[in-house]
């Protein structure tokens, strides 16, 4: 049992670090298990859901990538993000389409070899750390995501890739597929800013 109380004050220490504090004080919040299962570690009356780091969706079950990459959802994201993880769209199923906020300000970790996630190409010039696999890793800037979020790529003044040249610069992610979504980033002036309100 005092393994599981350290395993959820761990996994809730990490999520909490993706979003304000106004987001997070009464968030339900889910951590994963040595399995790879979404697994509670606290539950919560608010209207958001966070995710210690490990979750990010193109890595369900896989080994946590070197930099933290908490998540923090609100309804219309979560909902989105379930669908996307149970694979209902796979079968037919349509997958939700208001838009929701999703909250990452603790950053989030991305393999070069697995980011080309639809049209866009991620470009990474420096600040890379290899992994396990023999791959480069880079953390992308604090940032939300407006998702899911369709845009016209050819009228949008957006790019459709990232660079750490210009972390700041919000771009499109995933451009022309289901998830495609809107990247807006901030310094760590402005993350620290919004983490420590009343400072």
């Amino acid at each position: 049992m005092a393994g599981d109380d350290a395993w959820a004050s761990a996994a809730i220490a990490d999520a909490v670090t993706a979003a304000p504090p106004s987001v997070t004080h009464d968030a339900t919040i889910f951590g994963w298990s040595d399995g790879g299962k979404l697994t509670l570690a606290r539950y919560g009356s608010g209207p958001y859901t966070c995710i210690a780091s490990g979750a990010f969706s193109l890595r369900l079950g896989k080994p946590a990538l070197p930099y933290p990459d908490p998540m923090c959802l609100d309804q219309n994201a979560w909902a989105f993000l379930s669908a996307i993880w149970s694979r209902k769209a796979k079968d037919g199923g349509a997958l939700p389409t208001a838009p929701g906020l999703v909250w990452m300000l603790a950053g989030m970790n991305v393999s070069k070899t697995a980011v080309d996630v639809g049209a866009a190409t991620f470009v990474a010039t420096s600040g890379t750390q290899s992994n396990q696999a023999g791959g480069d890793v880079v953390q992308m800037s604090p940032h939300v995501m407006v998702m899911p979020l369709p845009l016209n790529e050819g009228a949008a003044e957006l790019t459709t890739s990232y660079s750490l040249e210009d972390p700041i610069r919000p771009w499109i992610m995933a451009a022309g597929l289901p998830h495609e979504h809107l990247m807006v980033h901030f310094t760590d002036k402005n993350t620290q800013a919004l983490m420590n309100p009343g400072e």
